[in-house]
């Protein structure tokens, strides 16, 4: 009897050191039954192009791309699924059976899905606050701005960016705000997403003003490196409610899965485990 084919999945950025993309999928591959191996790989900007072909020349069946990779690898695809192609950004592709590549965006299935399972009572009679502009951000924007908000704000160091992502997918919902301005709305948002490396380990923290925020406001920060970034302990000292980024990375990493083997996974206690481990 022939054995089924060696599967191999990655992903990809620059720096990856952080990332816990290979804990899930290979917690995954081993209970699904599948042979294979998921790795992170560190590629340069100036390198994409030829990391794209040496995957392809090893036969892979796949790859993640985290930042700052997830507009950057557009050019280099040959297909963009609807979604991807909306928001400007990719966060998988797959290797198609005829050598071609797609490229799909499963940040908002992951974003959103998320904060349903955590806090499916999130107040949506307020607008959100975005923080950011990069591809996470256009995931966050374009999943919210389908939950019937009142209208959603988005801020960015570079307002130009921001502007950007306003004027390709707002629909006419979208407010676009100063990056000095997002302590006056966060008075009054419902939900606030950092969506920004700010808080990241080795990254200087996302400085916001929540003391006055109201008390069932949710603050979701889409970082996950340290678990309780600097942004969700303040927004807990002021008694607001909080989700981390952990439970984002699992479940747009679940769509990536079903996108490459067919098989939508499963978030199992031991997964939970092994994760919750990594910050202990």
């Amino acid at each position: 009897m022939t054995s089924a084919p060696f599967k191999r999945a990655a992903v990809i950025g620059w720096p990856i050191a952080h990332s816990l993309s290979p804990v899930i999928h290979n917690h995954w591959m081993r209970v699904y039954g599948i042979e294979g191996e998921y790795e992170k790989i560190a590629v340069e900007p100036e390198t994409l192009a030829a990391a794209i072909g040496n995957m392809k020349a090893r036969g892979f069946s796949g790859f993640n791309i985290t930042v700052p990779h997830k507009e950057a690898i557009i050019p280099y695809l040959d297909k963009l699924a609807p979604l991807a192609r909306l928001m400007g950004a990719v966060n998988t592709v797959k290797f198609e059976e005829d050598g071609t590549t797609t490229g799909f965006n499963t940040d908002g299935i992951g974003l959103l899905a998320n904060l349903e399972k955590s806090l499916p009572s999130w107040p949506k009679d307020r607008p959100a606050l975005v923080m950011g502009a990069g591809g996470a951000a256009r995931a966050a924007a374009l999943g919210l701005l389908n939950e019937n908000l009142p209208f959603l704000v988005i801020t960015n160091r570079t307002r130009e960016k921001a502007e950007a992502i306003a004027r390709d997918i707002g629909r006419g919902r979208m407010v676009v705000v100063d990056w000095a301005e997002r302590h006056d709305v966060a008075k009054t948002a419902g939900l606030i997403v950092n969506t920004t490396t700010l808080g990241m380990h080795g990254n200087p923290p996302l400085e916001l003003d929540l003391s006055i925020s109201a008390r069932d406001t949710v603050v979701y920060d889409i970082v996950y490196q340290p678990l309780v970034t600097p942004l969700l302990d303040h927004a807990q000292a002021c008694g607001l409610r909080t989700v981390t980024g952990l439970g984002m990375l699992v479940y747009q990493a679940a769509a990536a899965f079903k996108v490459w083997f067919d098989i939508m996974p499963e978030y199992d206690d031991e997964l939970r485990d092994r994760l919750e481990a990594v910050f202990k």
